[in-house]
């Protein structure tokens, strides 16, 4: 079944919680990315998010969420709260629209290979587990609690195993954050 947009905000408007997993499904990965641009943190980029949802699943009574333009309201939401998270002089100055940002994921995806390559060796020296997690939420596309449930692990532990296997990633690929958001990105697209 394909996940519309006019169905997400049709069941949010009801109050239905299939709505917000539904707009889970649909959009939380790319937000985590979209607000990681701004960021340079995936923990941060992903507690944005999180608290974004939380606010949209709060106020989903008094709020009315329209289809032609949920789109543009979730990415520009997201932005404005990673650069307010930021607490810099002047957040604009590396905010990008999104179409900027969709131009930019096309030139990583075809010239970054060697950055790539680099950062699948280090997925690839992952402990076991670290590493079929993160096959697991980023290759097969389950969420933490589908990943908990096939390991026979909890989502603590998967969120644990995940935030440590991106530390380590990142520590050993220093310099390559954006390439490593895309690296996960291409692995999703597979």
């Amino acid at each position: 079944m394909q996940i519309t947009d006019q169905m997400i905000c049709s069941l949010l408007s009801a109050g239905e919680e299939r709505g917000m997993e539904y707009l889970f499904e649909k959009y939380y990965k790319p937000l985590v990315v979209w607000s990681a641009g701004f960021m340079n943190n995936v923990m941060h980029a992903e507690d944005v998010v999180q608290t974004f949802f939380i606010k949209i699943w709060e106020r989903r009574k008094e709020q009315v969420l329209q289809a032609q333009t949920l789109k543009s309201f979730l990415y520009t939401s997201v932005r404005n709260l990673s650069l307010d998270r930021l607490e810099k002089k002047d957040p604009l100055r590396n905010a990008s629209d999104i179409c900027d940002f969709d131009r930019k994921w096309e030139e990583y995806d075809t010239g970054e290979e060697e950055m790539l390559a680099r950062i699948s060796k280090e997925v690839a020296a992952l402990p076991e587990r670290s590493r079929t997690v993160m096959e697991c939420v980023y290759t097969e596309g389950l969420s933490y609690k589908e990943t908990a449930a096939r390991l026979g692990i909890s989502v603590s532990t998967v969120n644990t195993l995940l935030v440590n296997a991106l530390k380590r990633i990142r520590k050993n690929c220093a310099g390559f954050q954006a390439e490593l958001f895309i690296f996960l990105r291409s692995r999703q697209k597979k």
